[in-house]
């Protein structure tokens, strides 16, 4: 995991802006979170943290989620003690992913008492605590009974310990700790870097990494993972098959690199969007395995047919054997089972024809004539299943890119449309009538201002692009492949606006990550929809193709 003590200890000194501040709302949104604003130096500071087993954190926040109805009792008893508290320090506890805020404030009797509000970021343990003055728990957001942790009992009235320490790790940040790692110089580099506290396997991975390829001193790339503390370089680099994020630069991983101005905006955005893909998982629940699997079948259903096709090709084959068992007839002695004939469409070349000895002559002419038949019709029922087939490839893939894009809202409706496409059961609650949220299509705006928007899902795309656009102005789609429908919302946008926008309906197309996609773009009055289409088919002629290579950090920057 990322979150840990090197990037813990920077991560505080980014909160020490807090420090001197106030107190003045707390908010529990959700079971596992907590959010607390603070005032301090004339501007207030969210500060979120999370308790959640994979994705805990702490961090600085501009989000500000719905809350319950009725505040959880954690969330009160924290308003009772500590709201109007102030700050008076934030500490790292050694060199663990602990982090505790000194507060000053008064009790229930207006006497002045300090507590301190405790944040244990470690995985499935992790846990808030508020303490007083007598280390005793006042309450935690997560109860452990001793039956569940003999070490230590986290229930209020309890007296608070600490968790238990990594037998054999020192903290760099202690001068005893740290001379006695200067010592240990003489273990191999994986078990000296082992006995660092708070280096996650991604620190461990970087520090060695450093050592063995630019070959430095390994206390020397210790002293640069200190110094990074104070002036992090925050950046997450997404690679073939995982997504990692480091206070500090991970130069032996290979990637696409986003670089932050502060650990709390990297943390925010990782996170928002790992729990934003997670929460889709859950709604769409079998939905994405269910697509997957027709689309497998649909491949092999493809293969299969083009093994029949090849077959059926031979059509005119059987019609020829038929003739000439006809004109020729008189050459064919009772009981053959083949026979050679003049074949007069391939200039007189002989043409060898397997015979049924139990039948005459017309007999087996017949069965070619049939044959023929057969193989003529199946042609065109297979070019019509193949049609078919490769439609509903296309309209299914295309859905698999809105999933992937999709906001936690758009799920719903997506599901709806392939309830109505026979691709999903239709739930029962869907028949009542309740309040549906509508999204609006996504927003983005040229570098010269021209709007641009973009369709969500199939029956948005064809809202957006058949009802509520103009039709003088400029709709854009990736050519031949799933993506959302664009719309330039001017009737003469400039040459940069249209290779805008076509950056835009690459990046949301299956093609997102490839260079040089060609966009299709037409005006809008160009645009048909064929009786009984899917949702978000359209046909157009006449179009101009571009071709982009999308760039999201312009797209980011051209979102509104």
């Amino acid at each position: 995991m990322s979150f840990d003590g090197f990037l813990t200890r920077a991560l505080v000194f980014e909160l020490q802006n807090l420090v001197g501040g106030r107190i003045n709302k707390i908010y529990q949104p959700f079971e596992q979170e907590l959010q607390i604003v603070v005032r301090s130096n004339r501007k207030n500071y969210r500060l979120n943290a999370s308790i959640h087993p994979v994705y805990y954190r702490l961090h600085l926040t501009d989000e500000k989620p719905a809350n319950p109805t009725h505040a959880p009792m954690f969330c009160m008893l924290l308003r009772k003690h500590i709201e109007n508290a102030q700050i008076l320090a934030i500490q790292q506890v050694e060199n663990d992913r602990i982090v505790e805020c000194l507060l000053s404030g008064r009790d229930e009797l207006g006497d002045q008492q300090t507590y301190r509000l405790i944040y244990e970021l470690m995985g499935r343990h992790s846990n808030i605590l508020l303490i007083n003055h007598e280390d005793k728990i006042i309450d935690c957001i997560k109860h452990v009974p001793a039956s569940q942790n003999t070490y230590r009992t986290l229930q209020p009235g309890g007296l608070y310990i600490y968790p238990p320490h990594h037998v054999g790790q020192l903290n760099p940040f202690n001068d005893t700790e740290m001379n006695q790692l200067a010592q240990d110089t003489n273990l191999d580099l994986q078990t000296w870097v082992k006995n660092i506290q708070g280096l996650s396997q991604i620190g461990q991975a970087s520090l060695m990494a450093q050592v063995e390829q630019e070959n430095i001193y390994r206390l020397s790339v210790l002293e640069r993972f200190k110094l990074g503390v104070l002036k992090p370089q925050p950046q997450t680099i997404q690679t073939d098959n995982k997504w990692l994020y480091y206070f500090y630069p991970l130069k032996h991983v290979q990637g696409k690199i986003t670089e932050y101005a502060n650990l709390s905006e990297l943390i925010s955005q990782y996170y928002d969007e790992k729990v934003r893909h997670d929460r889709i998982k859950q709604l769409s629940g079998d939905l994405i395995q269910k697509i997957n699997e027709i689309l497998k079948r649909n491949r092999l259903k493809l293969a299969k047919l083009e093994q029949d096709y090849q077959k059926a090709e031979q059509a005119d084959l059987y019609r020829i054997k038929g003739e000439l068992l006809n004109t020729f007839a008189y050459q064919v002695e009772k009981g053959q089972d083949q026979i050679s004939l003049p074949n007069y469409y391939e200039a007189d070349q002989a043409l060898l024809i397997d015979l049924d000895p139990r039948k005459s002559v017309s007999e087996n002419s017949q069965t070619y004539y049939r044959k023929y038949t057969k193989y003529r019709d199946a042609i065109r029922y297979i070019n019509e299943q193949r049609d078919l087939t490769f439609a509903e490839n296309d309209y299914l893939e295309g859905i698999l890119v809105q999933l992937e894009r999709a906001n936690i809202e758009d799920v719903e409706s997506i599901k709806e449309e392939l309830a109505q496409e026979g691709y999903a059961s239709q739930r029962k609650t869907a028949t009542k009538k309740r309040a549906k949220v509508k999204t609006k299509p996504r927003q983005f705006h040229s570098t010269d201002g021209t709007p641009i928007y973009v369709g969500r899902n199939n029956q948005q795309n064809d809202e957006l692009s058949l009802k509520l656009s103009p039709r003088n102005h400029w709709w854009l789609h990736a050519r031949n492949i799933p993506g959302a429908h664009v719309i330039i919302g001017s009737d003469k946008p400039s040459d940069q606006t249209f290779t805008e926008a076509a950056q835009i309906a690459a990046y949301f197309s299956k093609f997102s990550q490839s260079a040089n996609v060609p966009v299709d773009t037409v005006q809008v009055k160009a645009l048909h929809k064929p009786n009984g289409a899917k949702p978000g088919f359209v046909i157009y002629e006449g179009q101009r193709t571009l071709f982009v290579t999308p760039d999201e950090t312009l797209i980011n920057q051209l979102a509104e």
